[in-house]
Formats: C-alpha cells, sequence, structure tokens
C-alpha cells in the first residue's frame, strides 16, 4: 500500500507545500524580501518599483519569482523528482485519487523539514537573482567635470585636485602647451574633464577641453598610455552691424560705457573726432552721441573682436558732427564729414585720451620755482601710464631726457610745425630718434619725470621755432573728396544713415519691451 503510490502523493505533497511556500513570497512585505535575499546588493530598488498602491507585488515580479521557483524546486529535489511532481499536478485526477491525497494529508510534515526546504528554497532563490542581476549589471558611465582655477591656481594642480594622476596631469599640460601657454591662465578660467573607466572599472582620464577665448578652445584628448594629444578648434566668425546711442551725462566716455557702447569701440571713436572736438572743454551735459560699429561673431552670438566705427554722429552744443569711414580709390581709408572733407587735421586737438586740462598756456606761477613764468605749453592731467598719441605724421627728434622737462619727445611734422611732449614716465617701443611715426600713434606714457608736482602731459606746438597757443593755432584742413570719390562716398551716407536707423529703432523697440517687461515682474 506504501510502494510507489505513497512516495508519488508525498511527491505531489511536497510539491504542493513548495509552490505554497513560493507563492507566500509572493505577498511578503518588501522588508522581508529584502532581509531574506538582501536584495540591495544586487540593484537600486524601491518599494515603489516592486509593490502597487494597494501593496500587491507587481506581476513582473510574481512572473519573475514563479520562475525562480521552479530553480528553487530543482535544487531541492532533482530533476526527477520535479518531473514526477509536475506529471503528477499535471495528470488528470480521479475522486479516488484526491481521497487518497487527503488521506496522505493527513500525515504531517515534520517541522523541521519544513524549515529546510524553506531555506533551501531561499538560498536557490537568492543565488539565481544574484547571478541574474551580476549578469545584466551596465558598465559604470563616463563622468564629466567642470573645474575652476582660483588665486594662485595652476593647470597641473587644479587637475590632481579633481583625481587625476600626477602623471596624467603632467602629460596633458604638456599636450595642452603646444597650442596654449598654461601659465596665462587666470582666476575664473573653466576646464571641462572627462573621464571613463578603466580595465580595472576605476575612472582615470579621458579628455580635457578648455575655451581659449570666444572663438578658440583646446580639446586634450588621452591617446594610449600616458599619451595625450592636443587639437586647436576655432570657430568662424562674421561681421555683423551694430547701433548704439547714447546721452552724455558727465563725461563722453563714461555715459557711453553706460550706455552699452564697448570700451574699444569708444575709443575709436574719441580717436576720430579728436582732430576736431576737445573732449575736456567742448562736450556738454545732454549732447549726444550715435554709433554705428562692426563686431566679429560666431554662430552663437559670442563677440571675438570688435571691428571698425562705420558711422557717428556726436551732438556738441546742440550741433551735429556726423562723420563717415570710406575707403577712396587709391585705398586709403579715412573719416570724413558730410561735405566730403576728411576729419584728419594736421594736428590731434588733444593728444591724449581721458585727460583734464590742468594748466593752460600763458603767464602764470610757477608751483616749484615759486614765481610768475611764461607757461609755453598745456598740461594734462592723468594717471601715469597713460597713452601719449603723436598729435601728427612727422619724424622724431629727440626721445631722451631733457632737463626740467624730464623724459621727453620732440616730432617735426614739417619745415615750420613741430611738437613735444615732456614729463614722460616711460618710452612707447620704437620712439626713438629719426623714427616716423604716424598720427594717433603711441609714443609714450604719462609720468611726473623732470621740475612736475604729480603725473600728467606737458604738450607743446611750436610753429617756426616759437612755442604757440595749441588752442588758437591756426592749421590746414585735411583732404576733400572729389569726384567718383564724392558720388561714391554719397551713396555710402545714405547707405550707412538707413542701416543706423534700422538697427537703432530694433534696439529702443528692444528697450522698451525689456523695460515693460521689469515693470509686470
Amino acid at each position: 500500500m506504501f510502494g510507489n503510490g505513497w512516495n508519488s502523493r508525498r511527491t505531489v505533497l511536497l510539491g504542493q507545500n513548495s509552490i505554497l511556500s513560493g507563492l507566500g513570497l509572493l505577498i511578503m512585505p518588501l522588508k522581508s524580501i529584502q532581509e531574506k535575499i538582501a536584495l540591495h546588493r544586487f540593484v537600486r530598488l524601491r518599494q515603489r518599483h516592486i509593490l502597487t498602491k494597494n501593496n500587491k507585488i507587481r506581476l513582473r515580479y510574481t512572473l519573475g519569482t514563479a520562475s525562480c521557483l521552479v530553480a528553487g524546486l530543482v535544487t531541492m529535489m532533482g530533476s526527477s523528482g520535479v518531473s514526477k511532481a509536475f506529471v503528477q499536478l499535471g495528470a488528470p485526477t480521479k475522486p479516488a485519487a484526491l481521497e487518497a491525497a487527503s488521506e496522505s494529508a493527513a500525515l504531517p510534515l515534520e517541522s523541521h523539514d519544513v524549515k529546510q526546504m524553506t531555506e533551501n528554497f531561499l538560498t536557490g532563490f537568492s543565488s539565481s537573482f544574484s547571478e541574474a542581476a551580476l549578469a545584466i549589471k551596465a558598465p559604470p558611465l563616463p563622468r564629466e567635470r567642470v573645474v575652476k582655477l582660483g588665486t594662485g591656481d595652476t593647470v597641473a594642480g587644479i587637475l590632481q585636485e579633481a583625481g587625476v594622476s600626477g602623471v596624467d596631469a603632467y602629460h596633458a599640460v604638456k599636450a595642452l602647451s603646444d597650442h596654449y601657454d598654461p601659465r596665462k591662465v587666470k582666476p575664473g578660467q573653466e576646464i571641462e574633464l572627462r573621464f571613463e573607466p578603466a580595465e580595472d572599472d576605476a575612472l582615470e582620464l579621458a579628455e580635457i577641453k578648455m575655451k581659449i577665448d570666444p572663438i578658440k578652445a583646446v580639446t586634450v584628448s588621452k591617446e594610449g598610455e600616458e599619451e595625450f594629444k592636443a587639437a586647436l578648434e576655432e570657430k568662424e566668425v562674421s561681421a555683423q552691424p551694430h547701433a548704439s546711442y547714447a546721452k552724455i551725462e558727465t563725461s563722453l566716455y563714461g555715459s557711453a560705457l553706460k550706455a552699452g557702447i564697448p570700451a574699444p569701440v569708444i575709443a575709436k571713436v574719441i580717436r576720430a573726432y579728436s582732430w576736431n572736438v576737445d573732449f575736456q572743454r567742448d562736450i556738454r551735459q545732454g549732447d549726444k552721441l550715435e554709433v554705428l560699429y562692426e563686431a566679429y561673431e560666431t554662430d552663437e552670438g559670442d563677440v571675438a573682436r570688435y571691428g571698425e566705427v562705420l558711422y557717428a554722429s556726436l551732438s556738441v552744443g546742440g550741433k551735429d558732427i556726423p562723420i563717415y569711414r570710406f575707403k577712396m580709390d587709391n585705398g586709403d581709408t579715412d573719416y570724413f564729414e558730410e561735405d566730403g572733407r576728411s576729419v584728419r587735421k594736421t594736428l590731434m586737438k588733444t593728444p591724449i585720451d581721458g585727460a583734464r586740462l590742468s594748466s593752460g598756456f600763458g603767464m602764470r606761477h610757477h608751483p616749484i620755482l615759486g614765481y610768475n613764468k611764461m607757461h609755453k605749453g598745456v598740461d594734462f592731467a592723468a594717471s601715469i601710464g597713460t597713452p601719449i598719441y603723436a598729435a601728427g605724421d612727422g619724424t622724431v627728434e629727440i626721445a631722451g631726457r631733457k632737463g626740467g622737462y624730464g623724459n621727453y619727445v620732440r616730432i617735426r611734422h614739417n619745415s615750420s610745425l613741430k611738437t613735444a611732449y615732456a614729463h614722460l614716465h616711460k618710452f612707447a617701443k620704437g620712439t626713438r630718434s629719426g623714427k616716423r611715426v604716424k598720427q594717433g600713434q603711441v609714443i609714450a606714457y604719462v609720468g611726473t619725470t623732470g621740475r612736475s608736482t604729480g603725473p600728467h602731459l606737458h604738450y607743446e606746438v611750436m610753429l617756426d621755432g616759437k612755442q604757440v597757443n595749441p588752442k588758437r593755432v591756426d592749421l590746414p584742413t585735411g583732404e576733400k573728396l572729389k569726384g567718383k570719390n564724392m558720388k561714391r562716398f554719397k551713396g555710402l551716407m545714405a547707405s550707412l544713415k538707413k542701416q543706423y536707423v534700422s538697427l537703432a529703432d530694433g534696439l529702443k523697440l528692444a528697450q522698451r519691451d525689456e523695460k515693460n517687461d521689469k515693470t509686470f515682474r
């Protein structure tokens, strides 16, 4: 009676108990599952990933657990036992068989058998799940990081602080120096780093990217063991016209800068008007400046550099002085007024930018000698190092020390006209006797050498060997356009005016929209 039939019924019962045990795991709280199989060691799961809002295990994990249950049964009973159990479970059940099963169910399993079965199942389930998790483990992803240099930092030092080995940092900086001197980096410079996993899954430096300026960037890539190569990337730029407007409140320079006009553009405007306008005495509050200039930009709108001023109109005391940049048939380029006359006079009125007239031409009480003495020039107070320009084209006669003048430069412009510059801090490169200079070229820098009470430029104009008042000397005017040049110039004037008006209207609209946007914030 208790031969093969009993064994078959016991096999069925064992299979049923194992299945019930496995199904019991399906409804166990997630915390109990994690305690049994240490799930967090294999994958990063949260309770909401496995359980539904009703605290029921999700279907995909139910099916997965059932599959692992089969593996557990194989571990406990052997493949033949499982086959027999499922053959018995799958066979048609007759009433007699049910009765036999009921009788055999009256013979309970020992408690230690149940415990052992459960432990065996959990061990098999955990092992299977662990192997599956390891099999699908994703490789570590590259890691990117941006570092910023501080005061006193070096490129090699900041790389090592970011986790780069000393050897890799050395070779990377060496490759970088092929296109850029690492010693020129400034505080605030950003460097992009990209790390990739090595053979031992440890992250190592793969690439460095550093932006040098708006159009240039250097990329350093690792090519092999301790080998890095650098490549220079340069974006294309194109000239784009820009229109700006400034109302002068204090100085021309400060007001224009406040209005958003770039400093290099302001300097070119001042240079262009310096033959006609004394920026210290002529400019008044309420005067206006219009300017149309070029900016070389990338496709992203980054400005690489500023080009030429194409058109400007300076209002001085209610009188507009428009000027236009024009290239003549002979290839020379200059600024011309609307009547076709060049703004370039024989001498500049003020051969220095941003200076204050501190002493005029004539008799005065000498601040050092202590008595009245003829002051045969004009003084411009400015900080040490301010650039000084040649007032006109000419040849340097003297560039050296000259008594109470201190460091001194004298330029001969023609047979009767000369200019002199005194109390200089130092001479510009190339400024020496016999050297030809162009009008507006930097020849020296403001200082306080010789008999001087403070940094300033002493400027003299000599006509036929005699010092004259620079503000009263009658100087010849520049070239005047004629014929074909004049015809082309009139066409250019109309085109530049139209372009400025178009861009200025867009600028005013954008400023108005920005003002309204701020109002409603």
